[in-house]
């Protein structure tokens, strides 16, 4: 399985170094305490990876590491592995808006959810760098899609060294020092790190593999259909344009057959009606009279608003462009539509609107979850 080490940086490159020492390299950590990446990744504004381009590899500092502390000469670190916040194809040298925070908590996200998608790989996230949102945005990140080999840690220095000019980590040799503020000579062979593991709540497996987490959604995407799903829901149902609009978002993906199926549930919904679903198909040659009468009637009764949608006036039981309602009809339109809705609105939002059964029991009668008074039908 291969280690990989992730973290969110500010101007401090040596967080790097600090929380390398404290994963790998103390000396006080048992062998399978140890934490020793394959690779490294870090996240930054342009600054941020400028400062670790200018200290860590021009300066050599990382070299040095390596070659002081040989476990951990292996691992794959160097400009490549440097991810730059951007907008518009621009790399931001600072977060200062909003807006830029909300653009690294995307790509913070897409990183973590791209690293946990691997299962050979074993991941690590530090949030010991950059600004506070950036340390929260990986952490709840990795809280949503983390696994059980994934792990979470910052690291504390010792505040003799916390600034100090020239200090990276603990040395094996004596290296001196200075603290910027006073001066003083400090001795990097004494300094002390100690790293502090996060627990955190695992909700990979608990979130649905339909949930648009983890169907490639943006995490402010993910946020605003979340927090939309709290507001209460009101549904037009345009008919000559055949779309729907879910608080004040349109969805124009249905077909003319799914469309009139769902224009035909919120038709009945609004009017506090509803549908039992059909127990038989319609060419098994074992169906009762009864259960035959009961799709030859939901058959007539959803054809009328899909001719609406077909532009046809005439409705005619003879019709060959009819389509039959039974029970593998039924639940194929059902699953379909429901889906569509997922993909569009997100799962918070599809289930206030979904077809489903009444108060979600099995076996009861079908309609939409959607107050009636919050439907509308445009007809004309």
């Amino acid at each position: 399985m291969k280690n990989v080490l992730f973290l969110v940086t500010g101007m401090t490159p040596q967080i790097i170094t600090e929380t390398v020492w404290a994963l790998a390299c103390d000396p006080n950590l048992a062998d399978d305490e140890r934490f020793v990446p394959d690779e490294i990744w870090v996240l930054s504004t342009d600054d941020g990876l400028n400062q670790i381009k200018a200290t860590l590899f021009e300066e050599g500092v990382f070299e040095q590491f390596k070659k002081d502390y040989p476990i951990i000469a292996k691992v794959a670190f160097d400009k490549n592995h440097l991810c730059v916040i951007q907008k518009d194809g621009t790399p931001l040298k600072d977060l200062k808006t909003p807006g830029d925070n909300e653009l690294s908590a995307n790509l913070i996200c897409q990183q973590v959810r791209n690293f946990t998608q691997d299962d050979n790989v074993r991941l690590h996230v530090s949030i010991a760098g950059g600004r506070k949102t950036m340390g929260f945005y990986a952490g709840y990140a990795l809280s949503l899609y983390g696994r059980a080999q994934d792990s979470m840690s910052h690291v504390l220095v010792d505040s003799e060294f916390e600034s100090a000019m020239g200090f990276y980590y603990p040395t094996q040799t004596d290296y001196y020092v200075t603290q910027r503020h006073t001066g003083k000579k400090l001795n990097a062979k004494d300094a002390q790190i100690w790293l502090a593991n996060i627990p955190f709540v695992r909700m990979s497996e608990a979130i649905s593999d339909k949930h648009q987490l983890k169907q490639g959604a943006s995490f402010s995407e993910v946020v605003d259909s979340i927090n939309e799903s709290f507001k209460e829901i009101q549904l037009t149902v345009d008919v000559p344009n055949k779309k729907l609009v879910v608080n004040g978002k349109e969805i124009d993906a249905l077909d003319a057959k799914h469309f009139a199926f769902f224009y035909w549930f919120a038709d009945l919904t609004r009017k506090e009606q509803n549908i039992s679903a059909p127990k038989a198909k319609m060419k098994d040659p074992n169906v009762s009279p009864e259960n035959l009468k009961v799709i030859q009637t939901l058959t007539q009764d959803f054809n009328i608003y899909y001719h609406k949608i077909k532009k046809k006036e005439v409705f005619d039981i003879e019709d060959v462009d009819i389509i039959d309602i039974d029970k593998g009809q039924f639940n194929s339109a059902t699953n379909h539509v429901n889906s569509v809705l997922i993909q569009e609105l997100g799962l918070e939002i599809a289930k206030k609107i979904k077809i489903a059964n009444i108060d979600g029991k099995r076996g009861k009668p079908f309609h939409l979850n959607v107050p009636a008074k919050n439907i509308t039908i445009i007809e004309e």
